[in-house]
């Protein structure tokens, strides 16, 4: 799951629960943190996966500098919900939005977590899309936690809605209290269990939510294409760190045939000369 695509309509068995429904386009796509200047972020600047994510969470800051959040809007024909056969009747245009956030392992490129605030013109309700890698136990679901939060029952539970082969998306109506939650944290975790037990916290900033949500909506084209240009760019420098390691082991091995052709050629020059261990 990455990228929440607008255009894209999901089957009945949502939109009868909302009116309206549209489809998670499943890629392995990543978020570009500087878009604001048109511009990919540093990998190095983006935090990885932990090797333990049950002693450090896994940090799902974009990256320093740029924002977290994007409000993306987009016209979409949809069924007309108020005709009485939607099959047949011309359907009308909408405006969708999605306030979301993507990040990402700098190490591969490969998706920690997305999260969506999903708003269709003429519908009171909002949606809340979050999506994850596959990996994680489906029916414990995934809960979020906000700030400093101890208390369990403070924990806003969600179940796991569709799986595709790139990852699992949960997605469910958005209370307004919900939404303030949001609004007015800082940080906010996402928290599934692995197929070991374990829970995976994915720690995501919030600073610029609010600010995302209620502002104006940026350049759809202009986004996917930096985020393009960084899943490119993240892909190229996997590439080279593989080469690089594959040529120091070359090296290494190179080095103990080395050391054990000139051992033999000792031994045999001094026949005297002690055994090698």
């Amino acid at each position: 799951m990455a990228y929440f695509d607008l255009s894209v309509l999901r089957t009945a068995r949502v939109a009868a629960a909302i009116g309206l429904s549209l489809a998670v386009l499943a890629s392995a796509a990543v978020l570009s943190p500087a878009f604001a200047q048109d511009t990919a972020a540093p990998a190095a600047d983006a935090p990885a996966a932990p090797a333990d994510p049950a002693a450090k969470p896994a940090d799902a800051k974009a990256g320093k500098g740029g924002p977290n959040w994007f409000k993306i809007c987009e016209k979409v024909q949809l069924p007309d919900p108020a005709a009485k056969d939607a099959k047949t009747a011309p359907p009308i245009e909408k405006q969708v939005c999605a306030n979301q956030h993507e990040s990402f392992d700098p190490q591969s490129g490969n998706l920690l977590v997305s999260v969506a605030l999903r708003e269709i013109e003429g519908n009171d309700k909002k949606v809340l899309l979050v999506g994850t890698p596959l990996g994680f136990i489906l029916p414990a679901g995934i809960a979020l936690r906000f700030d400093d939060e101890k208390d369990p029952k403070q924990l806003v539970k969600l179940g796991f809605d569709y799986c595709v082969p790139q990852g699992c998306t949960s997605e469910s109506e958005a209370a307004p209290e919900l939404i303030d939650r949001m609004s007015k944290a800082k940080n906010m975790w996402v928290l599934a269990v692995s197929l070991q037990g374990v829970t995976v916290p994915f720690k995501i900033t919030m600073d610029d939510f609010a600010t995302s949500l209620s502002g104006k909506p940026v350049d759809t084209a202009k986004y996917l294409n930096a985020r393009k240009n960084l899943v490119l760019s993240l892909r190229e420098r996997m590439i080279a760190r593989q080469k690089a390691a594959q040529a120091a082991a070359a090296e290494a091995v190179k080095g103990v045939q080395e050391d054990a052709a000139a051992a033999a050629k000792d031994k045999a020059a001094d026949p005297a000369a002690p055994k090698t261990p």
